[in-house]
C-alpha cells in the first residue's frame, strides 16, 4: 500500500480494510464453514459497530450536557460529538456558497461503476421509514427509530387501521389490469372516505413534500394511499411500496391458511412480524453487502449482538440522518418505460408503476447505472435539499469533518490533496473553505474519493455501518425467544428463510407479467 493510503486510513482502519477486502476465496470459504461462519460474521459486525461510541450516547440535540430528559426524549436526535459553535462564524461561507459545492455542471454526470439505479431507489424507500427530521425543528425528529416498515403500514395504529382491509390480515389493494396495487387516495369526489384522515403532507418546512392541492390535476388521481406522506414522491418509491404490499398480502394468505382465516388481527400482526424481519434480511444480506467492500458476505442470525454493548434501544442520530442524503446518486435523466426522462419530471408521478408493471421497472432500474457519491454531482432540482441539509447541520452546530474522522479512528487530513483526487473538487473546496480544518461534516462526507470496489467514500461507509448494524440487528423480533413459529407462523418463517435479496421478493410478486426481470443493486 502507498503512503497516501496509510495517511488517509490510519493503521487500525487500514489494516482492517486490507484484511477484509482481499483474498475473496478465503472469506467465501469461511462463509461456508458452519462452525466458523457465525463467529466471523459477529466479528465483522462488531468491528464495524465499535468504531464509534455505542448507545446510550451522552449527548442529544436537546442540549450541551447530559440530563435525564436528554437521555430519554427521543424526539430530539442523538449526536455523536458535542457542538462546535466556533466552526461556522461570520467569516464562514454561506449556505448558498456551500450548496454550490454540490452543483452538477451541465453535461458532467459522474456515474457509478458499481451501483444500478435500483440502489438509490431502494435506499430512499428504506431509510424514509425511520429517518425523519421534524419539519418544524431541525434538531428534532418524527421517527419511531425502528425498522418497522412504517412506509407501508404507517407510524400509528390509526393510520395502520385505515390501510388494512379488515379481512384475512390483508392490506387494502385494488386490481388494475389484473395486477395488484395500493388503493388510490382519490375518488371522483376527492379523497376517498376511508382515507379521509390519512396524513398526506408533513407540516412545516419539508421541501420534499407538497400539499396535495399542489400536485397537478393530471397526477393527483393516480396517487396511492400509503403509510407516509412522502409515499408518492416518485415512481420508484411507489414501485417499492407496491412490491411490499403484494408480498404482505401474499404472505397473509399463507398465514391465514395455516392459522385459520377468522382472526384478522392475528393474521395481520403475524404477517407484519414476518415482513419486518424479511426486510431486515434484505437490508443486511443484499443492501449492506452491496455497500461494503468486504469479501465476507454478512448475514442475519437470531440473537446476534444480544450480549454486546451496542445492543441498546434504537435512537437515530443527526449525523446518521445527514450522511444518508444521497441526492448525488440520482442521475439527471433515467430510462423509464423505454423512454429517457428527466428524473425531476417523475416527481409525484406514479403512473409508470401501473402503466409498465413491476417486472419492467425493476429490470430497467437494474440495467442502468446511478450517479456516484461526489461533490459537483447533484442535479439542479435537488440543490434545495442540499441547502436544507447544510442548514440542518449548522443548526446542530456539528463538529468538523476532520473531528468526525478522528472519532472514527481515521487520522485528520492535512490538506485538500488528501481528501480528493479530483482537481475540480479540491479547488472548489479550497476556494470555499480555505483550510481543510474548516470543512464541515456534510460536504466533507461527499468530497472523499470512493475507493475501488466500494460504493461509498470511507468515512461515510464507516458511519453507515455503525448505525446500520446497531439499529437493524437490535430489532426485538430477532431475539431468539421470539424468533419462532408462534411469532411468524411456519409459513412466515419459511418465507423469511427463503429471502436473501430484493430480487427474491420481486420474483414472487410479478402478478402474471411475462418478463423475468433482472433485479440487482450492482452493475
Amino acid at each position: 500500500m502507498t503512503g497516501g493510503f496509510w495517511r488517509t486510513y490510519g493503521v487500525r482502519n487500514g489494516v482492517r480494510i486490507v484484511a477484509t477486502t482481499r483474498s475473496a476465496a478465503v472469506w467465501l470459504l469461511l462463509r461456508r464453514l458452519p462452525v466458523i461462519r457465525s463467529a466471523v460474521n459477529r466479528w465483522m459486525i462488531n468491528s464495524a459497530v465499535y468504531t464509534m461510541k455505542t448507545r446510550p450516547g451522552a449527548l442529544s440535540t436537546m442540549g450541551d450536557y447530559t440530563s435525564w430528559e436528554s437521555l430519554r426524549d427521543r424526539t430530539y436526535n442523538r449526536r455523536y460529538l458535542g457542538r462546535d459553535p466556533a466552526l461556522v462564524g461570520a467569516g464562514s461561507p454561506t449556505s448558498a456558497a456551500v450548496t454550490e459545492l454540490f452543483r452538477r455542471p451541465a453535461g458532467r454526470t459522474l456515474t457509478s461503476e458499481k451501483s444500478t439505479l435500483l440502489f438509490p431507489l431502494f435506499a430512499q424507500w428504506f431509510v424514509d421509514g425511520f429517518l425523519r427530521t421534524d419539519p418544524t425543528n431541525p434538531l428534532k425528529n418524527t421517527s419511531t427509530h425502528d425498522i418497522d416498515l412504517s412506509q407501508l403500514y404507517g407510524q400509528t395504529r390509526d393510520v395502520t387501521r385505515m390501510l388494512r382491509s379488515g379481512v384475512g390480515g390483508r392490506l387494502r389493494s385494488q386490481q388494475i389490469g389484473g395486477r395488484e396495487f395500493p388503493c388510490h387516495l382519490f375518488g371522483d369526489d376527492g379523497v376517498r372516505d376511508e382515507f379521509a384522515e390519512l396524513p398526506t403532507v408533513y407540516r412545516g418546512a419539508d421541501v420534499k413534500a407538497r400539499a396535495i392541492e399542489d400536485v397537478g390535476d393530471d397526477l393527483r388521481p393516480h396517487l396511492f394511499a400509503l403509510g407516509i406522506p412522502r409515499g408518492n414522491i416518485h415512481y420508484g418509491f411507489a414501485m417499492m411500496s407496491t412490491l411490499f404490499l403484494r408480498e404482505h398480502n401474499r404472505v397473509a394468505a399463507l398465514v391465514a391458511a395455516e392459522l385459520g382465516s377468522g382472526d384478522d388481527d392475528r393474521i395481520f400482526e403475524t404477517t407484519r412480524n414476518a415482513m419486518i424481519v424479511l426486510l431486515i434480511k434484505i437490508v443486511i444480506e443484499d443492501y449492506i453487502n452491496h455497500i461494503t467492500p468486504i469479501r465476507f458476505p454478512l448475514f442475519v442470525e437470531p440473537g446476534i449482538g444480544v450480549d454486546e454493548r451496542w445492543h441498546r434501544q434504537n435512537w437515530m442520530s443527526t449525523e446518521f440522518n445527514l450522511l444518508y442524503r444521497w441526492h448525488t446518486l440520482i442521475p439527471t435523466e433515467v430510462t423509464v418505460g423505454g423512454q429517457r426522462r428527466a428524473f425531476h419530471s417523475l416527481e409525484w408521478d406514479t403512473r409508470p408503476v401501473t402503466s409498465h408493471g413491476l417486472a419492467a421497472l425493476f429490470d430497467e432500474a437494474s440495467r442502468q447505472p446511478c450517479s456516484t457519491i461526489s461533490l459537483l454531482n447533484t442535479a439542479d432540482w435537488l440543490l434545495p435539499l442540499e441547502t436544507k441539509s447544510i442548514d440542518t447541520a449548522r443548526a446542530a452546530q456539528l463538529a468538523s469533518f476532520n473531528a468526525y474522522r478522528k472519532a472514527c479512528g481515521y487520522p485528520a487530513l492535512r490538506g485538500f490533496g488528501d481528501l480528493s483526487s479530483d482537481g475540480d473538487v479540491r479547488k472548489a473546496l479550497e476556494d470555499c473553505y480555505g483550510s481543510i480544518d474548516e470543512v464541515e461534516l456534510y460536504p466533507g462526507l461527499f468530497a472523499e474519493d470512493v475507493r475501488a470496489g466500494a460504493t461509498l467514500p470511507p468515512l461515510m461507509t464507516t458511519m453507515v455501518a455503525v448505525d446500520a448494524f446497531s439499529q437493524a440487528l437490535t430489532n426485538p423480533l430477532l431475539d431468539p425467544n421470539l424468533y419462532t413459529a408462534d411469532t411468524f407462523s411456519k409459513a412466515g418463517l419459511a418465507t423469511i428463510d427463503a429471502t436473501k435479496t430484493l430480487g427474491d421478493v420481486v420474483r414472487r410478486n410479478l402478478g402474471g407479467e411475462s418478463l423475468v426481470p433482472t433485479v440487482s443493486l450492482a452493475l
